[in-house]
């Protein structure tokens, strides 16, 4: 089994899925200080670095 194609081609999926957590982040967190919301930005970045 030689899969010789890369799969360099999901970056909406990989959009998708970032907005769909982060979502779901904010709905339980819902930020309202400073410190908040840079807590949720770093929980973001982290799920686009997956």
């Amino acid at each position: 089994m030689s899969h010789d194609t890369p799969a360099y081609g999901l970056w909406t999926l990989v959009i998708f899925n970032s907005a769909i957590f982060l979502m779901f982040a904010y709905s339980f967190f819902k930020p309202q200080t400073g410190r908040d919301w840079r807590t949720l930005g770093a929980f973001g970045a982290f799920v686009v670095a997956l």
